[in-house]
């Protein structure tokens, strides 16, 4: 065979003869691209967990909530630091106040305690009610009462409403829930209704006498004491329902023993405006010349008198920080006064006298003016050209009060009760210890036995309303003199104090031993005194030579 011919593949042989397949015209050849599957590719990234964040980096936070969080200001040096263990102490401290900082500025848009507000000016309710949440649009309702003109009070809680109206209508409801309580008519004509320590006894003065009932309506007492009265506060601190009369007559009853404590004859005539100051229990009169006094039980004279209008005061009202005194007359005007100085602030010019005035939580005070409520901002330490909230009721206002830690008003008129939204009128935040809207039966009854145990007595009532904090060293020095001369008197009956006569000589000895080296250490003492004089002599004598 000759050796230059080719030779064919063998059966099963993986050569390939190049030369023999088929030319291709590179012309026509299309070149694709093959793209990745990206389901595929986003499935493994999630489960690699790379998936791209498309809001990368954390939330920045405003500058001032952090300043307002702040602990003050850290060291930038951290080179003068004694240790290097001292310096990461130190660093990680610093981390972790920064950490604190920062998450208590994010926390801030969780918390509901904070207070509300309005920008815009003079905006209905109906407005108010269609911009706030269900639970607080439930707050801005209505009752139409055929009993009025009303008078109202709300606990101090602010958890429960009395009703009362002038021909006779009394009830009470847990107004949030629209729950009624108990409701009645007394068949005679009401003047005043006030709750007392707790929302289990509300006190009325009727036609002829005060009565005091239980949250259920039943009648517990008649106060025979109290008779024609017009105007009536409680002093939850004391237990004191103060009443003022149609003859001029004040009066203080201790609700908790049932006695009267003091009964001051004013001579000022028809007393029907009153208020009490918050912060010192005051009372305040306003009358019909013009004048505004001051009363406290343990005094039958008033204890400031101030000429506040030059007609007659139709209502007056004090904050809750007794620093203000608002007044309205029949002179059409509306003055703000401090009770520290007992100097004129503020004087606005209204329509007409106020028939009500109120002061929330908030330094926000609420004027009714016929049939008009007016809510006027912050107008004590400064002047307010218009007010911030006004509403027109179907009838004559009679009676406006703020409901506690509420954004709410309540306005007893003519024709029934109306309950207005007053955004950031309420204190937010309460003290559970000091009034709690959420308390159950059993924590009612411990506050009532806590009150009764931190009663104060009704002489400590005076303007210092820092009075209480300090000790009576008067009455502690009057007890010592007394038992002072009670022991001069009869001298045989002194006691001696005798001494253990188990231990009469282990103590004899102790004292003994004790005195010995005190002796022994002043000789000591004094003999080195003596060695430095005359070292000292010695060295002068000397040195003269």
């Amino acid at each position: 065979m000759d050796p230059t011919e080719e030779k064919s593949p063998k059966k099963g042989s993986n050569e390939i003869d190049y030369e023999k397949l088929p030319t291709v015209d590179s012309s026509n050849v299309q070149i694709f691209e093959i793209q990745p599957n990206t389901s595929v590719q986003n499935s493994r990234n999630r489960v690699s967990g790379r998936k791209k964040d498309p809001y990368e980096g954390r939330v920045p936070v405003d500058k001032k909530e952090l300043k307002k969080y702040k602990r003050g200001n850290a060291t930038k040096d951290v080179k003068n630091f004694k240790t290097k263990y001292h310096r990461d102490c130190y660093i990680s401290k610093k981390r972790k106040n920064q950490f604190a900082i920062e998450q208590s500025a994010r926390s801030e848009l969780l918390l509901q305690d904070t207070v509300g507000s309005s920008d815009i000016r003079l905006i209905d309710q109906d407005s108010i009610a269609a911009s706030v949440d269900i639970t607080s649009a439930t707050k801005y309702f209505g009752l139409d009462l055929n009993f009025g003109p009303y008078k109202i009070d709300y606990t101090r809680n602010g958890r429960h409403l009395l009703l009362g109206g002038k021909k006779g209508h009394v009830a009470a409801l847990e107004w949030q829930t629209k729950k009624l309580c108990n409701e009645m008519n007394v068949m005679e004509s009401i003047t005043d209704v006030k709750w007392l320590h707790q929302e289990t006894m509300f006190a009325v003065s009727q036609k002829q006498w005060t009565y005091i009932y239980d949250n259920r309506g039943i009648e517990i007492h008649c106060l025979k004491t109290l008779d024609q009265t017009l105007q009536m506060e409680y002093l939850p601190y004391h237990f004191l329902l103060v009443a003022a009369n149609a003859r001029g007559y004040l009066s203080y009853l201790d609700t908790s023993i049932g006695s009267k404590v003091s009964a001051i004859r004013t001579n000022m005539g028809r007393l029907n405006v009153m208020c009490q100051n918050p912060s010192n229990a005051i009372i305040h009169l306003g009358h019909s010349n013009g004048t505004v006094t001051l009363w406290s039980p343990n005094a039958k004279d008033y204890l400031v008198k101030m000429l506040c209008h030059k007609s007659n005061i139709r209502s007056i009202a004090v904050d809750q920080r007794g620093l203000y005194l608002a007044t309205s007359g029949d002179d059409s005007h509306m003055k703000i006064w401090d009770l520290r100085t007992y100097q004129m602030l503020q004087s606005y010019r209204i329509d007409s006298g106020a028939n009500c005035l109120s002061f929330s939580q908030r330094d926000m005070l609420a004027a009714g003016i016929g049939n008009v409520v007016q809510i006027f901002d912050n107008c004590c330490s400064r002047t307010v050209n218009t007010p911030y909230l006004f509403h027109k009721l179907s009838g004559r206002v009679h009676s406006t009060k703020f409901c506690p830690y509420e954004d709410v008003l309540g306005v007893g008129y003519e024709k029934g009760f109306q309950s207005l939204l007053i955004p950031g009128s309420g204190e937010p935040c309460f003290d559970a210890l000091e009034a709690n809207p959420y308390q159950s039966k059993e924590q009612r009854r411990e506050t009532e036995v806590k009150m009764l145990l931190d009663k104060i007595q009704p002489d400590m009532i005076s303007l210092d309303n820092r009075r209480i904090l300090k000790p009576n060293y008067g009455s502690i020095s009057g007890i010592m003199e007394e038992k002072n001369k009670q022991a001069l008197r009869a001298p045989g009956k002194l006691v001696k104090l005798k001494q253990n006569a188990k231990h009469s000589k282990k103590t004899d000895k102790v004292i003994r031993r004790t005195r010995a080296i005190k002796e022994e250490g002043k000789r000591k003492t004094r003999k080195e005194e003596m060695m430095e004089q005359k070292e000292k002599e010695w060295r002068e004598k000397y040195s003269k030579e």
